[in-house]
């Protein structure tokens, strides 16, 4: 049975779209229920990017107690907080919704990132792309059912219904968990770096120094993310495309297409290899979009742009595992996947700044800027492999086999 069928394997993927369904059911009341609540567009801001606040700082953190207690608890414990934060939200007052939201973000930081680390155990050293990939399909997944969800329950009307929506799913991926974590776990692959001697200290980086370089790469890649979600759809209608009311669903199928079809792209090939093309592809894509007039052309210009969004960021991982040793997976994980929020709250600003300068044509083409220059961490990665790196076998590296 390969990984990618193991019932341990979909479950514990289950569990996180159960938690980012949460999120999604919500983010399709927040506007309206903000504005209910005598809220103003900066309350609106500030209500759906609070969770990034607490989850940037929280990523870390819950890695590095995975790293030692086991990623089971922590997804257990990252999920119970998230029900836990929704409690907040049934008061109707704008400050505790605030801390709702806080508080959710510091359960879904603490559940994403021991998340990473159950599936990166399970996936074993040939697959580790793979997984790093699957937590973002699991996001898009759930953030793609969620709204549909409280459009079901009409939540718009009754937003207590998503409320108490928002606690019950937490709390299903949290009971799954409980039962996959008290089974025992023959199911992962044997790592063969697992006992390695571990590098002398002097040639061992900080899991900072590791992340640095791929979480700023992350960080320039989410331009693009930020720019279609907030720019894609006003593009289109400036250059007369016709497609905007189809810009996020099919940027959002295309995304999860490429992580589904495409996943084991960057384990095969390797991982610089894979970033090259990615952030070529989504560059290409958004100057694309930018530039054509044309329908056709928009669409496929956007689907472009969604597998290069798709693999640039399991690859942008897999250089971040790459010279860190399997026990220190959850905070390597936890702290680069903490630069996808920086990114989102450094991007949105400063791609609007582009957006209001020119049009949202000029947004979509400083994004595909931003992206391109993450193709340097792609060829630094190439010309200057680690320590750790030099002692495997020729060919490991850019094959993207077995990396510690």
């Amino acid at each position: 049975m390969t990984f990618s069928t193991q019932p341990r394997y979909l479950i514990v993927l289950g569990t996180a779209v159960l938690c980012y369904a949460a999120l999604g059911t919500v983010l399709g009341i927040l506007p309206d229920y903000v504005h209910s609540l005598g809220g103003d567009a900066v309350l609106v801001g500030l209500a759906v990017g609070a969770p990034a606040i607490t989850g940037a700082a929280g990523r870390p953190l819950g890695g590095r107690v995975a790293d030692h207690r086991g990623p089971a608890r922590i997804v257990i414990a990252g999920a119970l907080a998230m029900a836990v934060g929704t409690l907040p939200a049934f008061v109707d007052s704008l400050p505790l919704l605030i801390v709702s939201r806080l508080m959710v973000g510091a359960g879904e930081a603490a559940m994403m990132a021991a998340t990473v680390l159950w599936l990166l155990r399970l996936a074993g050293p040939e697959r580790r792309g793979r997984a790093m990939g699957h937590v973002g399909l699991a996001n898009y997944a759930g953030l793609t059912v969620g709204p549909l969800l409280a459009q079901a329950l009409s939540g718009s009307e009754h937003p207590s219904r998503v409320w108490i929506t928002a606690a019950i799913l937490p709390l299903l991926a949290a009971a799954s968990a409980a039962v996959l974590g008290r089974s025992p776990d023959r199911s992962v692959a044997p790592d063969p770096d697992a006992h390695e001697p571990q590098p002398d200290t002097a040639a061992q980086r900080s899991t900072l120094r590791a992340t640095l370089r791929p979480g700023l790469g992350l960080m320039l890649v989410n331009f693009g993310y930020v720019a279609v979600l907030s720019f894609g759809a006003a593009a289109a209608t400036e250059q007369g495309t016709g497609i905007a009311s189809l810009v996020i669903p099919v940027f959002g199928v295309g995304v999860i297409a490429s992580r589904t079809i495409l996943a084991g792209i960057p384990d095969r090939f390797g991982a610089p290899r894979t970033l090259t093309a990615a952030v070529t592809l989504e560059a290409a894509g958004l100057a694309g979009m930018a530039a054509t007039t044309s329908p056709p052309v928009a669409v496929i210009a956007l689907v472009v742009m969604a597998v290069g969004q798709g693999l640039a960021v399991p690859s942008l991982g897999l250089l971040a595992l790459a010279s860190v040793p399997p026990s220190r997976h959850g905070r390597t994980a936890g702290a680069f996947f903490a630069y996808f929020d920086a990114g989102v709250g450094l991007g949105g600003p400063l791609v609007g700044l582009a957006a209001r300068a020119a049009d949202p044509t000029g947004g979509l083409f400083a994004a595909a800027g931003a992206v391109l220059a993450t193709a340097p961490v792609a060829l630094l990665a190439r010309v200057r492999p680690s320590a750790r790196e030099r002692r495997c076998a020729p060919g490991r590296l850019e094959h993207g086999q077995a990396r510690g």
